[in-house]
Formats: C-alpha cells, sequence, structure tokens
C-alpha cells in the first residue's frame, strides 16, 4: 500500500491546524480551514479504515496485539484471565 496519500493528509491537516492559531490571515481563512478540518479528518479515517489499509497493518491479528499489549503492560482491566492460554481475554468469548 501507498501511504503517500494518507502521509500527505496528516500533513495538510497539521498546516491547517497550525495556521487557523496565526493571527495573520483573515477571519473567513481560518474559518474556511476549520470547516475543512472535518472533511480532511473523514478522509483520512476513511483511508485507515479501508480493507487495503486493515490488509497492510494485518488487522487481523488485531485481537491478538491486543492481548499481547495486555500480558505485557499487566493491563487488566475488561479483560479476564484465561490459563488455558496463559493470557488475558475479553468476557464472553
Amino acid at each position: 500500500m501507498d501511504l503517500k496519500e494518507i502521509v500527505d493528509l496528516i500533513t495538510i491537516r497539521e498546516y491547517m491546524v497550525n495556521s487557523s492559531n496565526n493571527h495573520t490571515i483573515d477571519r473567513k481563512t481560518v474559518n474556511f480551514m476549520i470547516g475543512s478540518l472535518l472533511l480532511v479528518d473523514k478522509k483520512i479515517i476513511n483511508l485507515l479504515q479501508s480493507d487495503e489499509f486493515k490488509e497492510y497493518i494485518n488487522y487481523e491479528d488485531v485481537d491478538k496485539a491486543k492481548q499481547e499489549a495486555a500480558n505485557a503492560n499487566n493491563i487488566k482491566s475488561g479483560l479476564i484471565k484465561n490459563n488455558a492460554n496463559n493470557g488475558w481475554i475479553k468476557p464472553n468469548s
């Protein structure tokens, strides 16, 4: 997967956030940029939720990664001990 589009959108978003605090830019332009942030965020989120991106990051392994993180950090909140595999699982799973 080519991450360039996501990276470019994030760069544009950062510029828009930083520029909206710039007092030398007129109010109309600042209002436009603030409103456009929602659309840029929506575009970024859609790309991150796409099947292509999920495949790129091996999203199917997300439950395994959560369990490994919980074990590594000894996080028990919302998880219960599963003695069968010496790890933590979500309740009702």
